[in-house]
């Protein structure tokens, strides 16, 4: 079983990915480590309805973005009926793993969900709206104020990662991530 859950929440353009790949890494050396994503399961399941490719949903490409609202609507009607839904398909990818890296967390239920689940470190990556810009951020109405982008703005994380391009500092907090997660494996 899953010991320990980091849950990773970020705006669009911060790094969650980028983040959660190194963090990954470093945490393979003390762990057997997964990565997963609420929305991959979302995903999976919006590409088999509409006849979509499954990997081109996973990028940052155009076919993503083209579908970006349609999939936000069908999974906030799915979490209505079901608000752990996707978060359980997340983490039962692989249910014998040390640590599961959760890199989406969205809403405060995916936190409740997961808090509950088991140990959780919940990580907060910020990046300045320049960085962001700068890695082809573009504001969308009904996207970026939606509750989907907005829903963890004001909740207490754990810790806060800054990810604005420096990767001496992005290095030093990551190992400080690091630390906590080898502390909570072994409590």
């Amino acid at each position: 079983m899953v010991k320990l859950i980091v849950a990773i929440s970020g705006k669009r353009k911060s790094g969650k990915d980028f983040v959660a790949k190194r963090l990954a890494e470093k945490l393979r050396q003390v762990a057997t480590v997964h990565l997963a994503g609420v929305s991959h399961s979302l995903k999976q399941e919006y590409a088999q309805i509409h006849d979509l490719n499954y990997d081109e949903l996973l990028t940052d490409g155009p076919e993503k973005e083209q579908h970006r609202r349609d999939m936000i609507e069908w999974g906030e009607q799915k979490r209505k009926q079901d608000a752990g839904y996707f978060c359980r398909k997340a983490v039962s990818a692989d249910p014998n793993c040390d640590i599961c890296i959760i890199t989406d967390c969205r809403r405060t239920t995916d936190m409740e969900f997961f808090k509950n689940y088991c140990k959780t470190l919940a990580v907060r990556i910020d990046a300045d709206l320049e960085v962001r810009k700068s890695r082809g951020y573009i504001f969308f109405y009904g996207i970026d104020d939606a509750e989907s982008e907005c829903g963890l703005d004001d909740y207490k994380h754990d810790f806060v990662l800054q990810n604005n391009g420096d990767d001496a500092f992005l290095e030093k907090q990551m190992g400080e991530i690091f630390d906590i997660c080898k502390t909570l494996l072994s409590n």
